[in-house]
């Protein structure tokens, strides 16, 4: 008898958990996802120049057509403006002497954003070079480079959005070596 009133009663118990449970739940997902682009490296105009030069056996005449194409091309301008940036951040001899160099060639809306208006006391140096430039379809770029800063060998991909010849915005990104 006491069997049969346990088997009931947990019978009873499991009906009750069941019942009272609610159905399955549906769990909604969202996922995000960012607008992405390719990026492309962009010639250096300095090279396209020089190569140009090799090629033609009248150079002072190809050196004026690639002229008359630069001020058509925004892109060549805007190489000049990215490898002035790209070396204000490879080499400076402390953040002050780094900011000044930016100042010029930043939006004043940039210089506030990122605070290159400040004066620090930090004495980080750096030396070292742009070893590449990209290009999405838009006017944004990134530009890397390789530096020694305080003796440590360090990689950098510094992001840019170009308006009216100026840097407008900007992010700055250490590349660490994984493996």
């Amino acid at each position: 008898m006491k069997r049969i009133l346990f088997l009931l009663g947990t019978t009873l118990s499991v009906l009750t958990l069941v019942a009272c449970s609610s159905p399955d739940e549906q769990v909604e997902t969202t996922e995000s996802v960012k607008d992405s682009s390719i990026m492309e490296a962009v010639e250096n105009s300095s090279l396209k120049l020089e190569n140009a030069k090799a090629e033609s056996s009248q150079p002072t005449e190809t050196q004026e057509i690639v002229e008359e194409d630069r001020g058509e091309n925004p892109t060549e301008d805007h190489m000049e403006l990215l490898q002035a940036y790209g070396e204000a951040y490879a080499n400076f001899k402390t953040i002050n002497h780094r900011n000044e160099k930016l100042k010029e060639l930043m939006t004043e809306e940039c210089i506030q954003m990122n605070g290159i208006d400040v004066e620090t006391g930090n004495a980080l140096g750096s030396e070292g070079k742009v070893t590449s430039i990209y290009q999405n379809d838009r006017d944004e770029y990134a530009v890397l480079l390789e530096c020694i800063q305080n003796g440590s060998p360090i990689r950098i991909l510094l992001l840019a959005k170009v308006e009216d010849n100026k840097i407008a915005e900007m992010t700055y990104n250490t590349l660490k070596r994984e493996y």
